[in-house]
């Protein structure tokens, strides 16, 4: 455990960033926080929810991942040092469920490359960060179990910091970092864990949902949600373990190219649809089932670790699904049994 002065933060991370590309909470105009490239000027510590996860950090929107110049194929990854500060414990539970997901059956050598170089620090949450949090309930928070180099917690004047691995060690060699007492700070951390549980309530209908999904799928459900949704594929976008996504080829020249991955979801038709014109999934209703399902029901042991299941409770798919058909609507919708919630 050390301690830091919060006041030292800002010339810590300009030390850090000396070394690393440094991504962190970002305030922009007129006000929206993002994971960007750091900025004294523009850093953040007391930040909301970030509109979108930090996944594109690893798999990124779009991404060259071979080229080919005269017919030559060369692979092209990414093998910067990077530092993310600033996750929550619920992305930092996402990422993790992500990396084993894309690296369970066969090792995905661009989403890897960045995970392997990536320093990541996480600050613990002491409350909700709006309504639709629910990492109590999933187990992703708010305070990260494991899966960082560093936890901060955030105690007033000072922060007190967490060492997740000897790469975060290293990371607070210098002045600025001391010694707390430790008897102290053990207790100060206790306080803190046990109002960040307290301050965000179960959802029950979570655990509900799922253990109704281990019998039953009931199609009254999905056809309810599939009439409301719109398509716009927003909820797997926003999702921290959302990975979907599709390849294409883009010529340059003759003999000149690219390939390309690019983010998909799963709820466009054209996700499962096949060489032959047929589709496995037909309906809105079918297509966001199979979304729902994969994290609630036929998620992979694995990839979850300690967490409840694919879903870790951040709530952005509620916060901004335009007809709301969130995990936590679609959750309560189970357990209505289809009902309007």
């Amino acid at each position: 455990m050390k301690r830091l002065a919060k006041k030292d933060l800002t010339s810590v991370l300009m030390e850090w960033a000396e070394h690393h590309a440094l991504i962190c909470p970002t305030r922009q105009q007129p006000g929206d926080i993002i994971f960007d490239a750091f900025n004294p000027e523009t850093f953040i510590l007391d930040y909301g929810k970030p509109p979108l996860s930090p996944k594109a950090c690893f798999l990124p929107h779009s991404e060259v991942i071979f080229t080919v110049h005269d017919g030559a194929y060369q692979t092209v990854s990414s093998s910067d040092k990077r530092l993310i500060f600033g996750l929550r414990a619920c992305d930092a539970c996402g990422l993790q469920q992500a990396q084993r997901f894309m690296t369970r059956d066969r090792d995905d050598i661009y989403y890897q490359a960045r995970w392997d170089t990536t320093l990541k620090v996480v600050v613990a949450c002491s409350g909700p960060q709006n309504e639709t949090c629910f990492c109590t309930t999933t187990r992703s928070g708010p305070i990260a179990a494991e899966g960082f180099d560093l936890q901060v917690y955030d105690l007033g004047d000072e922060l007190l910091i967490e060492i997740g691995s000897e790469a975060g060690e290293s990371l607070t060699i210098g002045r600025a970092f001391t010694e707390p007492d430790q008897k102290i700070a053990s207790d100060a951390l206790e306080a803190f864990c046990k109002r960040a549980q307290a301050a965000i309530p179960l959802k029950p209908e979570i655990k509900a949902s799922i253990d109704a999904l281990k019998t039953d799928s009931p199609h009254e459900v999905w056809d309810f949600l599939g009439r409301k949704c719109i398509t716009c594929g927003g909820c797997a976008f926003v999702c921290p373990t959302c990975t979907c996504f599709n390849i294409y080829d883009q010529a340059v020249s003759a003999y000149t190219g690219l390939r390309i991955r690019a983010w998909d979801a799963c709820l466009y038709g054209g996700f499962t649809r096949e060489a032959s014109g047929h589709n496995p999934r037909p309906s809105q209703a079918l297509r966001l089932q199979r979304r729902h399902e994969h994290k609630l029901r036929y998620y992979h042991a694995l990839d979850i670790g300690q967490a409840l299941c694919g879903c870790v409770g951040c709530g952005r798919c509620s916060d901004f699904c335009p007809v709301h058909i969130g995990t936590l609507e679609v959750a309560q919708t189970i357990v209505a049994g289809g009902e309007h919630v």
